[in-house]
């Protein structure tokens, strides 16, 4: 009856044992599972926060020039052009702020830090705010007159022939681009450059310029992450 006992003893202390192994096992299976869902949250997080970028173009990859008729003085050109925008999240409302355009020469690099002295000319643009997955057309229009633009630009495209032009520019749009997300909002100061654009003195309406490509704009913190 002793060893009868003593082996129940031991069966009993067998089964708490497994017990304990089944707890131990349950907290794992639990404790992988918490990271499991914190991991999928802060992804979830990362995906909806993620820096988003607009897609932008020039309509017609064109900058239209014309002189003002009758011209006052001093002489005075318009530039305009149409800016497209288009939001590509489907959740985030974006906001396109305090937007300079800057207008340089195929031979004339579009990167310095301080663009204003190495373009031929640059204006501000309007603001554009985006709701998602929407477009907005930015028709942007600026004067210039001589002392504010490279003088022999200038020359050329308001003394020269009636479809005077200057070919293979860079288009450089400086702004801030926030990114609105019900949960939290993100700001990153923004650059992206499009081209070639023709700058050319015509109207927008002239059949020569309706199926002419747009110009598409690279956004400066994607083309790093494409060039590394």
């Amino acid at each position: 009856m002793a060893g009868a006992d003593h082996y129940g003893e031991g069966d009993a202390g067998g089964e708490k044992s497994a017990f304990r192994w089944i707890d131990l096992a349950r907290y794992a299976v639990a404790a992988v599972v918490l990271v499991l869902i914190v991991a999928v949250i802060v992804n979830a997080i990362k995906l909806v926060l993620r820096p988003e970028s607009l897609s932008l173009s020039i309509i017609g990859g064109t900058v239209f020039v014309r002189r003002f008729q009758p011209p006052p003085p001093p002489a005075t050109l318009l530039f305009d052009f149409n800016l497209r925008a288009h939001n590509p999240s489907g959740r985030a409302h974006m906001y396109f702020l305090g937007i300079t355009a800057y207008l340089f020469d195929i031979n004339t690099s579009a990167a310095a830090a301080d663009p204003g002295p190495d373009s031929f000319i640059y204006f501000p643009l309007v603001d554009m705010p985006l709701l998602p997955l929407k477009f907005m057309d930015n028709f942007a229009e600026a004067n210039a007159t001589r002392d504010v633009m490279t003088a022999s630009f200038f020359d050329e495209l308001y003394g020269g022939s009636s479809s005077a032009s200057v070919r293979g520019v860079t288009v450089r749009l400086d702004g801030v681009l926030v990114t609105e997300v019900a949960v939290k909002n993100k700001t990153r100061t923004a650059t992206y450059f499009c081209g070639p654009v023709l700058v050319v003195r015509g109207d927008p309406g002239d059949a020569a310029f309706q199926d002419t490509p747009d110009a598409p704009c690279t956004d400066q913190e994607q083309r790093g992450q494409l060039g590394s």
